[in-house]
C-alpha cells in the first residue's frame, strides 16, 4: 500500500473502503504509531485516544458492540494539502435497535498516514442513546 503521494481526500476514501472489510488490524498501516484520535464520548469504546493500538482496539469494540453491523460511507470531502474534512454517513444495529447518523470527520495526514482525526456528531443525543443504551 503506497499512500504517501495520494491527496488527503483520496486517502480518506481509501481508508473508509478498507474499513468495509471489518478487519481493524488491517487498518494499522493507515495509522501513524502516535495518531491522536478524538471521538465523542458516547460509549465505553470512544473518547480521546492516543496511538494506533488504541484506535484499533476502539474499532474492534465498536464492531463487537454492534455485531459487525457498524457501516460507514464517505458522503463528501473538502481538502487542503495535509487535511481532509469529510461528511461520514454511518449506520449500526445494536440489540435490535437500528441507528443512522452523520458526522464531520477531520483528518490530518503526514507521509500518507493519519496523524490526527477528530469527529463531530450531527446528533450527539441520539448517538449517546444508542451507544450507552
Amino acid at each position: 500500500m503506497n499512500t504517501e503521494h495520494q491527496s488527503p481526500a483520496a486517502l480518506v476514501h481509501a481508508f473508509y473502503e478498507a474499513r468495509q472489510a471489518n478487519d481493524p488490524d488491517a487498518l494499522r498501516p493507515w495509522l501513524s504509531d502516535d495518531v491522536r484520535w478524538n471521538e465523542p464520548v458516547v460509549g465505553d469504546h470512544m473518547g480521546h485516544l492516543q496511538g494506533a493500538d488504541a484506535v484499533v482496539d476502539m474499532l474492534k469494540r465498536a464492531l463487537a458492540t454492534t455485531g459487525g453491523t457498524f457501516s460507514l460511507r464517505v458522503a463528501s470531502t473538502v481538502e487542503t494539502g495535509s487535511h481532509c474534512a469529510a461528511v461520514i454517513e454511518w449506520s449500526a444495529d445494536k440489540n435490535g435497535r437500528m441507528i443512522r447518523g452523520q458526522e464531520m470527520a477531520v483528518f490530518g495526514f503526514k507521509d500518507g498516514q493519519i496523524m490526527e482525526a477528530s469527529f463531530f456528531a450531527s446528533d450527539i443525543t441520539n448517538d449517546q442513546a444508542f451507544w450507552e443504551g
